[in-house]
């Protein structure tokens, strides 16, 4: 995932590293043995980390966000061979957001003597990243619960059994202001 910060404060994008688990349930549409409606679940951990250095003061940020997608797509069928059958699809996503935490750490790097002279400088936070209470991120800042968002992809299917897929999205709405994630997943699945 990519966290696309369009805000100006200078943090531009921001990849995040992500797991999804879920199911999706294709549903025939009448009178076609080509095209189907793909409607689904899934429970989706992203995270990113990063560390930086200014002076003697090591900082390092660490973001989590756990969410439920619910993904609604139209599916073509294309069956190149009887093992062997192309799946392009293109849809929604529906997205909430259940829990965000923004964790940030700062070490002294430098000689032990001037420890003391700075130790009181040195900030460590822990933030609720949708509340919008001033210890969090306040009011005007606080990230989203609900967010839509659009996805294309193909899947391949073998031997009517396994899954194997790819696929690019990017929200319609903002998770905070000028603020929008982007999507790239590798699928694996098994067919019941």
């Amino acid at each position: 995932m990519t966290f696309n910060d369009d805000t100006g404060s200078g943090s531009g994008n921001l990849d995040y590293k992500g797991y999804t688990i879920g199911y999706n349930k294709a549903i025939g549409i009448k009178n076609s043995d080509l095209v189907f409606f793909e409607v689904g679940g899934a429970l989706s951990y992203a995270r990113y980390k990063d560390d930086e250095e200014s002076g003697d003061i090591s900082t390092e940020t660490k973001r989590s966000i756990f969410s439920l997608n619910i993904p609604a797509s139209l599916v073509f069928d294309l069956e190149v061979n009887k093992n062997v059958s192309i799946l392009p699809f293109v849809g929604f996503n529906f997205r909430f957001n259940l829990m965000g935490k923004e964790k940030t750490e700062q070490t002294y790097t430098g000689d032990y003597e001037y420890y003391e002279n700075v130790k009181d400088q040195l900030m460590d936070t822990d933030k609720n990243l949708f509340s919008d209470k001033e210890k969090d991120m306040g009011e005007d800042n606080a990230w989203k619960r609900f967010q839509m968002g659009w996805q294309i992809g193909v899947n391949a299917k073998l031997y009517n059994k396994f899954l194997v897929g790819v696929s690019y999205g990017s929200d319609l709405t903002e998770i905070t202001d000028n603020c929008k994630f982007s999507t790239i997943s590798l699928k694996l699945g098994y067919c019941l």
